[in-house]
């Protein structure tokens, strides 16, 4: 009976050796990393860039994927649905929408997080001839009639750069359900409403603006960060300007499919965090003035889940 028990024990080792093997020496053939949006925006080219040192660094292909069909659904769907073997990894991005929206079933647990890489919080803008002054101004004024402004979103709605707003909103006492959001074919569009007189209020990163703000045709009122930005030391935080501590944006990490066993999600984190800290990834980023922002699997895990919560507080309330 022992003599079995023995041989059961030792089959079994031999059997799970392989897997710690090659969990250990991630990666050992090629991977798809599914970038969920198109190519040439700013998703696209932070883990084009990531890619290259994961590339440099392991001695294997990484295949950037750019599906943006679906705002961002079809790519999100394909990685989670892939086997969790850590060759068919993807963009973590603000994804607690799409549920709340019905348009696709994605909770934290459809996800597997290994790394955050970048952050670049919401920010807003409007023109430089507006009578709009501050931040203060704007809540001012969505306080005496919440449909009074027309506000980009600076793309899709119920995502990255309207939630901070709309939740600072909801702490100000705005009827938020009355707010006259208008989505956009993207950042670069809604400014351009926004100079041309079309627009009250863009939503959007700072960098998207920075040409414009350059020509005298945007004012930056206030950025949804903890701390004001080296790149922009002008622009207050929100909390500096109206005294409520409220941040996002948008936000990219590297997830795989639920199920990752967490010892490989170890071994990936490992390889992403020597990516991420090398210079030319360091100053790739600040090149773009992308906010490379770095928290590990555990730390990603729990800002998904606070995520998920402002989320369903935001667009419980604007589906009123």
């Amino acid at each position: 009976m022992k003599f079995k028990s023995a041989v059961a024990g030792l089959l079994m080792s031999l059997a799970m050796s392989p897997m710690v093997a090659a969990e250990d020496s991630w990666p050992t053939q090629p991977v798809k990393m599914v970038v969920i949006a198109g190519a040439g925006g700013g998703s696209d080219y932070v883990f084009r860039l990531l890619s290259r040192e994961l590339e440099q660094n392991t001695g294997q292909p990484f295949s950037v994927i750019n599906q943006a069909q679906g705002g961002g659904v079809v790519g999100m769907t394909t990685y989670t649905q892939a086997a969790p073997d850590g060759y068919t990894l993807g963009q973590m991005s603000p994804f607690a929408q799409y549920r709340l929206l019905d348009q696709a079933d994605f909770t934290s647990d459809s996800f597997s997080p290994i790394a955050l890489v970048n952050m670049d919080p919401a920010a807003v803008h409007v023109a430089a001839d507006s009578d709009l002054h501050s931040l203060q101004d704007i809540v001012d004024r969505l306080k005496a009639d919440p449909a009074s402004l027309t506000i980009s979103c600076g793309g899709t709605c119920n995502a990255s750069w309207d939630i901070p707003f709309v939740s600072l909103m909801l702490d100000e006492g705005v009827d938020v359900a009355a707010l006259n959001l208008i989505p956009a074919k993207g950042s670069a569009a809604g400014l351009q409403e926004l100079i041309s007189g079309g627009m009250d209020v863009v939503l959007s990163s700072l960098p998207e603006t920075d040409s414009l703000r350059e020509a005298g045709l945007v004012k930056n009122l206030a950025v949804f960060a903890d701390e004001r930005l080296k790149r922009y030391p002008d622009v207050p935080t929100v909390e500096e300007a109206v005294g409520q501590d409220v941040t996002g944006g948008t936000w990219r990490g590297v997830a795989g499919p639920a199920g990752m066993s967490p010892e490989l999600v170890k071994a990936i984190q490992a390889q992403v965090k020597k990516a991420f800290d090398s210079e030319a990834f360091q100053q790739g980023m600040a090149d773009r003035g992308f906010g490379a922002v770095w928290m590990n699997a555990r730390e990603l895990g729990d800002f998904m889940a606070e995520h998920e919560a402002q989320t369903q507080r935001v667009l419980g309330e604007l589906r009123q």
